[in-house]
């Protein structure tokens, strides 16, 4: 029983190592994003949809710009 457990332990280490630093990364942002979004929701319910969408396009935008930038 004891080496199964080891073996399962083993085995689940490296995806939960991952797991955790990407959250480490990405939680404070994530955070931020869900914060700025609330607030417009709160001044214009709408406002809570489109401020994330546009938020993460001019993201998505900048990390393109610069791995452009970085090929070049």
């Amino acid at each position: 029983m004891r080496t199964s457990l080891t073996a399962w332990a083993t085995t689940a280490a490296a995806p939960t190592g991952t797991l955790l630093r990407w959250l480490v990364a990405a939680l404070p942002g994530l955070t931020g994003l869900l914060l700025v979004s609330y607030g417009a929701w709160l001044a214009w319910p709408p406002a809570g949809f489109i401020t994330p969408g546009a938020l993460l396009l001019a993201d998505r935008a900048w990390t393109r710009m610069h791995e452009q930038r970085s090929v070049l």
